[in-house]
């Protein structure tokens, strides 16, 4: 038998392995016995040592010494027989599905990772079986047998009885006529040698003496051996290793109850209506013939000469699919035998019997096997040399010169010459054969070629074409290959191909060129070749070749392996007509090693398909998911039915998944797919509650986007800290609620049992077809503090049993929306809640759900959403490679804390500008633990005011009582005293008790200035001191997102109303620029907050009071685009302040306020109430006098704006308006406040761009004293020009705009100027 697997066989091995001398085998039952003590037939038994240990030599016709390297022996049992059809097919079939290799190596081309097998045992299997099964030819003498073993037992009384038995046998089998199977080289003189076996460790090795010289004295010396086996019983154990394992493949045995004529196979060509020297015309003619010949028809064998001309009347009366033919059953009369295939072999053999068997292979070769084959050389050459230039026939001699010899150039009679044994044709085919089997290559050649010019001119071309491919496989052996005698290999494969019509022998042909263009390099050739062989009458054949042919592709040079892909996925295709499952999913997956992110997205989906379908049918239902879930991913450009039937079918194998392995628990889904980077975390925010009318603080939303406001809020919350904490000694880190991808968890987040946690993420459908989910919730687990752990997994799990389940829903609380629907191509953002009600770690896993798809709900699918730990790159890392996780999904739970919780009274949305609006704030504690410190911070506290807060009088008003240039002053703690407010300060008390409830009265003004306001305030408790505790203090955030629409504008400046008297005044002028006409401005009253300066209430002069109607509220309002004009005189005041001791702010500003009303409405003291008065020291006054520093201020800068005290006036307008709104009439009052500095300089409110002001000549006059307020020029007193303003002398006069009606100048010049004139 042929051996051309499990050894690393280079091509010329394998040749000389093909082509090794046959030798036949007949055994006596004796000797059968003895070797199948052994589990082996005497055939098997020498198989591992049929190659000769040494070199053997052998002389041809001119006495040439020619030395026969690596012989090997093909010992064949003589009763040997082909296959059936059907069954040749199974061995095939059987041959390459029970070979695999799951072996990879790995190759780069192309810049491609391609994982490849290291060997490819399954086409290595079929040429062997292919090569095997092949019916031997009678055109061709290297699968007839050369010589013939008669085995006996030396323990056989009749030894020589037997022998002649044996040998009778083998001459009827010789002598038959025409010949039958087993064919023989030479049937007119066979060489017949005698093997007596010895049992060492039963038989007298003196009575097998005996009767082994009656052999030798009977049949020669020479074709005598004895060889002594079985040293050990059947009882010892086995001393030598198993050589046969690799060699022995035997097939199962058949079915014994069904009759020997129904599984019989053929014994001969003719006996298969296969008659290899009969015409095909006639062969088609039989085809044709009576139904009588319908059952010999299934006889024929599929390897046999004739087999391709009849393949369509076997394929109608048999069905050749895949699984008839694995239903066949094995010929037991040829195939089987009663030895065990897995039991161990050589049991009862030792070292010494295996050197025996080694020995006797080599001493029959040289003994008995190569004399004969010398003398057979003889013979056939002097057979030849006397027939030589003789034709058999007029007819061929003149064939010879007047027929065109090329194949197919006349008829298409493959056999139209029929030769005889004794033709001198024949006998040089025979020649060339010999020489060939025994290794001289060099005289092979020269009789095959002489016999291809002799075959060529008789036109006989199946003959032609098997001398023209021996000839070129003596080239190749020889060493001398070159193109042309490739070239006959070529010829040889297109004449079997095409004039023959033999598509075994073209296979043959054409599998062994491909060793030898392999050898030579020629890849392209190869892949050329096989590609060629390839049809639609045999799947498996086409599919093993097309796989070597894209192998030879990625060898070439260059690689071309974008060819190797595509005939990789023909193969895979044909694997799959053939049945061969496994191997079609194979090649898939290698073709897709090339085809992925090439953006050859149809055939990427194509083969990811065809996988999912092989490995369903293979049961392999991870893979076959794995491949699904690959044709919904985003960007494919399949259309929606396409994926819509893609995600049907992926459903359907990953339920069938869960149902066949139900401990594989819940399975990850294709679709939807995980925004990773969506995920945010919120924790340590309490839910917001209030009572009505109240709204709650805002605190952080899930959505929130806190990057901007982040370095403010964090400000904020160092300075509560630092002064919560009064100068302790800490390291400050703000608290993070919040984890989203640009703000990650680089530590452990931190959440309180009892409280909710929030988690959004985004779910993608990628697919054009729409999709449902329902039976939405989170996937967690929860390791406790006992290192216990949970995880409500369980519960969608049917073995999990109900106390864990209960255990698990007390655990953690969840909350989400029950079911949505995703259309195509569409995002959708889930909100989730978590309430844990125990202590631990807590870590989100991802989303469990139902998957269907929108047009087929009926057909879901449970499984899980996973979420992804992220990885992220520290600001601080050094490399940029350095990454650390992301632990926003992993959660410590610590033990319940006091919780407060804060409230308001609503604030409209739209304000008008210095508008100002009380608020009350609502302080609860909700947990069980009094807090004793409440602290407030804001970041614009020029706009907040709350009551009984101002205990300290603000820096800038004690500039103007001294210098405080030479005090000690700490910056940090300043600005810290301008934002942070103490609540609830009650010495000795706790701030808030457990379950007390406290009201704070706050206002808000809106800056003067329009546009959007934002205002944030941040709460700080501070929590019992516990050891280790990760959290000291809470924190709760409000935010005021407020539209200021612009009203009032307003402006003044001093001026010199009597030039006499120096008597100051003060030039004011409103206007009403409300953007809604039914919006009515009412001036209240006017307050001077004056050092020096108080308002005269008897000279109040209103000028330009045209615009000014009666109103809703009053007499005197100011409709919209309306202004106004009034001046009022200034009285300078009696005494100068001094004070001993600084006095409260109170008392100072009760000193330096004056008040007059202008144009009251009726709901002014209404609005007064609504408001803190202006004496207070929480007035919004007391914070318009107070220079706010900002936080980033430097020391330089901070002492400079302390010591330099500019003397000024503040000249307040206490406004109310009716405004209109949309939703109805609402009533709103507010303070505008102008700072004023120097005589005939306007100041603004809302304020000017820096230096637009109006002045009408400024005076550079170094005299005047800059620490009083509108200080005049020396020599001003009894001057006329003193109201004047001087120019500097080194500047041009100039005119500026006069903005002043005619009318209101002249009713300025009072009687005072007046009198001035006449003097």
């Amino acid at each position: 038998m042929l051996h051309l697997t499990g050894q690393s066989y280079n091509a010329r091995d394998i040749i000389r392995n093909i082509f090794s001398p046959l030798i036949g085998v007949l055994s006596s039952p004796q000797a059968d016995e003895i070797c199948h003590r052994n589990n082996l037939s005497f055939v098997e038994l020498l198989q591992p040592f049929a190659k000769l240990p040494n070199d053997a030599h052998f002389r041809d016709v001119s006495g040439t010494s020619v030395s026969v390297r690596g012989l090997r022996l093909n010992f064949c049992d003589v009763d040997w027989r082909p296959p059936q059809t059907i069954l040749a097919r199974k061995m095939l079939n059987e041959s390459v599905t029970n070979a695999h290799n799951d072996k990879t190596r790995l190759a780069t081309i192309a810049d491609i990772d391609l994982e490849l097998p290291t060997s490819e045992p399954w086409f290595e299997q079929w040429r062997e079986t292919f090569l095997t099964v092949q019916f031997p030819a009678d055109h061709e003498f290297t699968r007839h047998l050369l010589s013939c073993l008669l085995v006996l037992s030396s323990a056989d009384p009749q030894i020589v009885e037997t022998a002649h038995k044996l040998g009778q046998r083998v001459q009827q089998m010789q002598s038959i006529t025409p010949q039958k199977l087993p064919k023989w080289f030479h049937p007119t003189e066979v060489l017949n040698s005698y093997v007596v076996l010895h049992e060492a460790s039963q038989g007298d090795l003196s009575k097998a003496q005996q009767g082994f010289e009656l052999l030798k004295s009977t049949f020669g010396d020479s074709k005598c051996f004895l060889v002594s086996i079985n040293s050990l019983d059947s009882q010892s154990a086995a001393e030598v290793p198993d050589h046969w394992a690799t060699f022995i493949k035997r097939q199962p045995k058949g079915d014994a109850n069904l009759p020997s004529t129904d599984l019989s196979a053929p014994k001969s060509p003719q006996e298969a209506v296969s008659v290899i020297n009969m015409p095909a015309m006639q062969m088609s003619q039989l085809l044709e013939g009576s139904s009588a010949q319908d059952s010999d028809l299934a006889m024929l064998h599929p390897l046999s000469p004739m087999q391709e001309s009849a393949t369509e009347a076997i394929n109608s009366k048999f069905s050749i699919s895949s699984e008839s033919i694995a239903s066949q059953t094995i010929n037991p009369n040829v195939w089987g035998n009663e030895l065990e295939a897995d039991a161990p072999h050589g049991g009862c053999l030792t070292t010494r019997d295996i050197d025996n068997l080694r020995h006797f292979v080599q001493d029959y070769a040289v003994r008995a096997l190569i004399p004969y084959i010398e003398h057979l050389v003889a013979i056939l050459a002097e057979g030849v040399t006397n027939k030589k230039g003789v034709s058999k026939s007029l007819l061929s001699a003149t064939k010879r010169w007047f027929v065109t010899s090329k194949p197919g150039a006349g008829a298409n009679n493959q056999n139209a010459v029929i030769y005889t044994n004794e033709s001198a044709e024949l006998q040089t085919r025979k020649l060339g054969d010999l020489y060939f089997m025994f290794g001289h290559y060099n005289l092979a050649f020269q009789a095959y070629h002489q016999a291809k010019r002799d075959f060529n001119a008789d036109s006989a071309w199946q003959y032609y074409a098997g001398a023209l491919e021996m000839a070129a496989l003596s080239a190749f052996m020889l060493g001398t290959a070159q193109r042309k005698t490739y070239d006959y290999m070529e010829d040889a494969i297109v004449c079997y191909l095409t004039v023959c019509k033999l598509q075994q022998f073209a296979t043959r042909a054409t599998l062994l060129s491909m060793e030898c263009l392999k050898t030579a390099r020629l890849y392209s050739e190869v892949a050329k070749q096989l590609i060629r062989m390839t049809n639609e009458e045999s799947d498996l054949r086409s599919a093993l070749l097309l796989e070597q042919a894209a192998y030879c592709f990625l060898v070439t040079q260059p690689p071309m392996h974008r060819k190797y892909a595509f005939h990789i996925v023909l193969a895979g295709n044909r694997y799959s007509r053939a049945g061969q499952r496994k191997h079609a999913y194979r090649c898939y997956r290698q073709a897709y090693q090339v085809f992925q992110k090439r953006e050859w997205s149809l055939a990427e989906d194509h083969i990811q398909y065809t996988v999912a379908k092989q490995a369903y049918m293979l049961k392999q239902l991870e893979e076959a998911s794995r491949s699904f879930a690959h044709l919904l991913r985003p960007g494919s450009l399949q259309s929606a039915q396409q994926q819509t039937s893609f995600l049907k079918e992926y459903i359907q194998t990953q339920n069938e998944l869960v149902k066949r392995s139900p401990e594989l628990g819940l399975l990850p889904h294709a679709l939807p797919q995980v925004v990773q980077s969506s995920v945010r975390v919120l924790t340590l925010v309490q839910s917001p509650s209030a009572v009505a009318p109240h709204v709650p603080a805002t605190n952080i939303e899930i959505n929130s986007n806190l990057t901007a406001d982040d370095p403010i809020w964090n400000k904020i919350e160092e300075m509560l800290v630092i002064t919560a904490a009064n100068n302790k000694p800490f390291v400050f880190k703000p608290s993070r609620y919040l984890y989203t991808k640009q703000q990650p968890a680089l530590e452990t987040p931190v959440a309180v049992q009892g409280e909710p946690i929030e988690l959004a993420v985004t779910l993608s459908n990628s697919v054009r077809c729409g999709i449902a989910l329902s039976e939405i919730d989170l996937l967690w687990k929860l390791t406790l503090d006992n290192d216990e752990v949970l995880s409500n997994a369980c519960t969608y799990e049917e073995s999990s049993d109900s106390d864990n389940k209960i255990a698990v829903g007390a655990a953690v609380k969840t909350s989400c929306v029950a079911s949505i629907k995703l259309a195509e191509q569409a995002e959708e953002t889930l909100h989730f809640k978590l309430t844990p009600k125990l202590t631990g770690r807590l870590n989100v896993l991802g989303i469990v759900c139902r998957v269907a798809a929108s047009a087929d709900p009926a057909a879901s699918l449970l499984g899980t959403l996973q979420f992804e730990t992220q990885k992220i790159r520290p600001h601080n890392a050094k490399q940029s490679s350095q990454t650390v996780l992301d632990n926003r999904l992993t959660i410590k739970l610590v033990p319940q804390l006091p919780s407060m919780n804060v409230s308001f009274t609503p604030v409209p949305n739209r304000l008008l500008a210095g508008e100002i609006v009380p608020v009350h704030v609502t302080l609860r504690n909700l947990g069980i633990a009094p807090i004793e410190e409440i602290y407030l911070g804001c970041d614009n506290p020029r706009c907040v005011s709350i009551l009984d807060q101002h205990s300290q009088m603000p820096l800038a008003m004690m500039s103007s009582l001294r210098n405080l240039s030479n005090d000690k002053l700490v910056k940090d703690k300043e600005i810290r005293g301008q934002r942070v407010y103490r609540l609830l300060n009650r010495p000795g008390l706790a701030a808030l008790d457990a379950q007390q409830v406290q009201t704070i009265s706050l206002w808000v003004q809106a800056p003067h200035q329009a546009g959007l306001f934002t205002l944030r305030l941040l709460f700080y408790y501070s929590l019992p001191t516990i050891a280790n505790s990760p959290i000291k203090y809470r924190l709760v955030r409000h935010i005021w997102q407020l539209q200021v629409e612009s009203c009032l504008q307003a402006d003044s400046t001093c001026v010199v109303s009597n030039a006499v008297t120096n008597e100051l005044g003060l030039d004011v002028n409103v206007r009403n620029q409300h953007s809604v006409d039914g919006t009515e401005v009412y001036i209240n009253s006017i307050s001077l907050y004056s050092k020096e300066f108080k308002l005269n209430p008897d000279k109040l002069f209103i000028m330009n009071s045209m615009g000014v109607k009666p109103g809703q509220a009053g007499a005197q309002c100011l409709k919209s685009s309306i202004c106004c004009n009034f001046q009022c005189r200034l009285l300078e005041k009696d005494t100068q302040e001094e004070y001993q001791d600084i006095p409260s702010i109170k008392t100072l500003l009760d000193s330096r306020l004056s008040h007059l009303k202008i144009l009251p409405a009726q709901h002014a003291q209404q609005v007064e109430q609504h408001m803190p008065s202006i004496q207070d020291p929480h007035s919004f006054l007391t914070n318009e006098e107070t220079v706010y520093f900002n936080t980033n201020i430097s020391t330089e800068e901070f002492n400079a704006s302390v010591a330099d005290y500019v003397p000024h006036a503040t000249l307040v307008l206490s406004w109310s308006a009716l405004v209109a709104r949309e939703e109805g009439q609402r009533l709103a009052c507010g303070l505008h406040f102008i700072k004023l500095y120097k005589l005939f300089e306007t100041g603004h409110c809302p304020a000017a761009p820096t230096a637009s002001f109006l002045r009408r000549r400024h005076s550079s006059d170094d005299t005047i004293d800059n620490r009083r307020e509108f200080p005049l020029p020396e020599g001003a007193v009894n001057n006329e020009d003193a109201w004047q303003p001087l120019a500097d002398a080194d500047e041009e006069d100039y005119w500026e705009p006069n903005d002043n009606y005619v009318g209101q100048r002249c009713l300025l010049e009072d009687e005072s100027f007046v009198m001035a004139v006449k003097a």
